[in-house]
């Protein structure tokens, strides 16, 4: 830039008005990114919400940076609940009608969906931005995939033209755990959709799974969503009868298609078993040594060790089930004379179940999980519906029932891409392989298919009346399953490989796609696998599986695991039990979980 305007370019910059404008004017004269054109405008704005709201920590989602709050405890169902409350609070302050969208049968949605008229855009933007200018909320422009593709604080002040003319917004809070570790962020919130009326909207959307090309001339004044839900996208004046969803804060309204159950969404109570032992206890390791004679004919690893030690993987578990799976009705868990020094038996919707209390009296003591699995049906109370778990599986992020039933009752069965094999069962072959292939001799007997694929290490959707009516015919292999004090290559695998194929025989399961990670204790990619469960994976589970680890790998890879556990699931479940302070001291942090001395 030369001459007399390149000359008062530099005067009126360098002139003695303030740092401040001087940044303001160069953002006026010179072309920089948007991006550091809001940053400038909206550093007042932020700095003041700072002040105004100690605490927060700054956090980026790609380009977008935001503010968060360290929360004191944290579950999945507590946020969307919370998220769809401060919207319902806000627009009946503002008295603009509104609706709740079904967000879908029962998969776990991270967020709801409410509705209102594209007419009330303005009124409900402006009163958002006084509301919520102070609670450190976002709010987002969501894409037609839904996720948000442009995003600022309330606070900011006036929002970009993107997010002003959105046809859909997403407002929440970001929610950090102790550690700065985000928990929910812009997956969360609650949706606001505006919807319009029908002789605003061109013919035929691109979004519309329903008739007509016209829709002024076939609705009228119906309303028309601005992208697909799984209800309609389209409500005439016919459909637009009052009606409520109940939720925790009361009867939310929506209109009647909205509120009446679809087809698929499993309305039928769903339980959970966990199986768990500590091997290291001194009376357990003293019956396990006794009986050892009786285990042969399969490979050492399979009866070794590791099958039976605790890394404390039952606690993490147990958050991960509070924190993302809130449908779950009861929770047993079942062990062996054993409790862990941490649980909290008289916790609302626990009860522990021990092994004398399921199996023969002839087949105790019992050191086998598949001799475990042949009889979790005989848990008094359980469901018909139930999911079992080890103890080393855990789910990553929000779930519902619908992963693994439909709402017809039928099964959805986690089947792994890996084979069985061909040929009989073989001792040093994983016991799985072994258990599978006597699972397939029994299904090709009773039902004349021939089954070739294992299971995932994921929750097992369990059906109560699949594992009675297999035990009501006799099979020999699940009665010497049943028998089996240590893993043998005798055993079936009833939980997974038998009952999944026996379901799906029958018809009443199918096979589903699980979003998986396996993570083996000790291995080489272990921190790598670990990183990016951390760093938020998209996958719906995983395993940390200890297959044979020696001692020194396994001293080794245990700090590495317990600080990403700790990290991932930082907030105590209801299960366990407060921790007792030392006399004359304060309680310790319940989110202080060390490695468990031994």
């Amino acid at each position: 830039m030369t001459g007399a305007a390149g000359m008062d370019l530099r005067h009126r910059v360098a002139a003695p008005t303030g740092v401040r404008a001087a940044r303001h004017l160069l953002a006026r004269l010179l072309p920089w990114p948007a991006a550091r054109l809001w940053a400038l405008r909206t550093a007042p704005a932020r700095r003041r919400l700072r002040a105004a709201v100690p605490g927060l920590r700054r956090v980026s989602f790609g380009p977008t940076r935001l503010y968060g709050r360290t929360v004191a405890g944290y579950t999945a169902a507590d946020a969307v609940e919370t998220d769809l409350e401060r919207v319902c609070t806000l627009l009946e302050g503002l008295g603009v009608p509104y609706f709740l969208v079904s967000a879908g049968p029962g998969t776990g949605a991270p967020r709801q969906v409410v509705g209102v008229e594209e007419t009330h855009r303005g009124a409900v933007l402006s009163r958002a931005a006084r509301c919520f200018a102070g609670t450190a909320g976002y709010v987002g422009a969501v894409g037609p995939d839904g996720a948000v593709t442009a995003a600022a604080l309330w606070a900011d002040g006036k929002l970009p033209r993107a997010l002003r003319r959105a046809a859909v917004l997403r407002t929440g809070l970001v929610r950090l755990g102790p550690g700065g570790q985000v928990l929910s962020g812009l997956e969360a919130g609650c949706d606001i959709e505006f919807w319009r009326r029908g002789r605003d909207v061109r013919a035929d959307p691109a979004w519309l799974t329903v008739p007509g090309a016209q829709l002024p001339d076939v609705f009228g004044p119906a309303l028309v969503a601005p992208r697909r839900n799984p209800v309609t996208e389209v409500l005439p004046p016919a459909a637009r009868r009052p009606a409520a969803v109940t939720r925790r804060r009361g009867g939310v309204p929506t209109y009647a298609p909205f509120a009446e159950p679809g087809v698929d969404e499993v309305c039928f109570p769903v339980d959970a078993v966990f199986t768990w032992v500590d091997g290291d206890d001194p009376v357990l390791a003293a019956k396990r040594r006794a009986h050892q004679e009786f285990s042969h004919g399969i490979a050492p690893r399979e009866t070794g060790p590791s099958r039976y030690t605790s890394h404390d993987e039952l606690r993490y578990a147990l958050r991960s089930l509070e924190m993302y799976a809130g449908f779950v009705r009861r929770v047993y868990l079942v062990t062996d004379s054993q409790l862990p020094a941490w649980l909290d038996p008289d916790a609302a919707g626990l009860t522990v179940i021990d092994h004398r209390d399921i199996l023969p009296a002839d087949a105790l003591p019992v050191f086998n999980s598949h001799a475990i699995e042949s009889r979790l049906h005989h848990i008094p109370g359980l469901s018909e519906h139930y999911l079992y778990f080890n103890d080393d599986v855990f789910i990553n992020r929000p779930v519902g029932a619908g992963h693994f039933f439909h709402g017809n009752g039928i099964a959805r069965i986690p089947l792994s891409p890996l084979k069985l094999g061909a040929g009989p069962p073989h001792p040093l072959e994983p016991a799985p392989n072994s258990a599978g292939k006597n699972a397939r001799e029994v299904i090709r007997r009773f039902h004349g298919r021939y089954i070739t694929h294992k299971s995932l290490h994921t929750p097992h959707p369990q059906l109560l009346s699949v594992m009675r009516e297999m035990e009501s015919l006799g099979i020999g292999e699940l009665e010497r399953t049943a028998h089996s004090r240590f893993r043998s290559t005798a055993d079936v695998a009833p939980a997974s490989t038998l009952h999944h194929h026996w379901a799906i025989a029958t018809g009443r399961a199918v096979p589903a796609d699980y979003r998986f990670r396996y993570v083996q204790l000790g291995t080489p990619d272990m921190r790598r696998r670990l990183d990016r469960l951390a760093s938020g994976e998209d996958i719906d589970f995983f395993c940390l599986n200890d297959v044979d680890t020696t001692p020194e790998t396994r001293s080794a890879a245990l700090p590495v695991l317990y600080t990403f556990l700790n990290r991932k699931y930082p907030y105590p479940s209801h299960y366990e039990a407060p921790r007792p302070a030392p006399p004359g001291q304060r309680p310790a942090s319940t989110n202080d979980h060390r490695a468990p001395s031994r």
